[in-house]
């Protein structure tokens, strides 16, 4: 069904739902931050942002590190980026449109959301003494690996499970357990607080689940001439 030409045109609807949805979600993202702004004491946490960043660094060894600096590295832009090009590149291949239109709404929406977010909110971040990686000057909320993993490794692991429903399950844990260690290595480094990876876990389950449900509709809009035209 994704080879029809049909099913690669977003209705009217379908394609003004995408950017409002966008929108939405982003301005509940900026008032979330300002919520936590609120709460915040003067060294830019909530109290149970500080503590928690309190135990990780208590608890840092050289080899988990080690293990840290490389969970960054897979959640960040520099290996998701060229893994989504060539899974997208692959299903375009296959004549899977739909699926390389999910995967591209996913991955881009959510880098848009949390670049966005990053501005509105303009949070600080840790103090520099606790970073074991350089981060620059950049705001804090929302984590960018944490959103982008999530909305990355969500849609490769839908797509690449469409058609292999028995290995939704194992594909669906194994990626949820990578993005929590993505997230976790981003307190643990010291250039997070763990509410801005949460955060960014719920604004990329979010989009994700609106991508979703869209592509659903463009599939049902895209089957129904077909139907209609059987029948005639």
């Amino acid at each position: 069904m994704e080879s029809n030409p049909r099913a690669t045109r977003l209705p009217v609807p379908l394609a003004a739902a995408l950017p409002v949805a966008f929108t939405l979600l982003l301005a509940l993202a900026t008032a979330i931050g300002e919520l936590l702004a609120l709460a915040e004491q003067p060294g830019g946490s909530t109290a149970i942002d500080s503590s928690i960043t309190t135990w990780f660094v208590a608890h840092r060894t050289p080899a988990l590190t080690l293990i840290a600096r490389d969970l960054s590295t897979v959640g960040s832009q520099a290996v998701l980026t060229p893994l989504t090009a060539i899974a997208m590149t692959a299903l375009v291949v296959r004549r899977r449109r739909v699926a390389a239109g999910l995967l591209a709404a996913a991955w881009g929406g959510a880098i848009g959301l949390y670049m966005l977010a990053k501005q509105l909110v303009d949070r600080t971040r840790p103090p520099a003494h606790l970073w074991l990686t350089n981060v620059g000057r950049t705001p804090s909320f929302p984590s960018g690996h944490a959103t982008q993993s999530l909305a990355t490794l969500g849609a490769l692991t839908l797509v690449a499970t469409a058609r292999l429903p028995g290995a939704r399950v194992p594909a669906a844990a194994g990626a949820a357990i990578l993005t929590l260690a993505i997230g976790c290595s981003r307190v643990y480094l010291g250039v997070h607080w763990a509410t801005d990876v949460v955060a960014g876990w719920l604004l990329a389950a979010s989009w994700l689940v609106i991508v979703l449900g869209l592509t659903r509709g463009l599939r049902a809009g895209a089957q129904r001439p077909e139907e209609g035209a059987a029948r005639d």
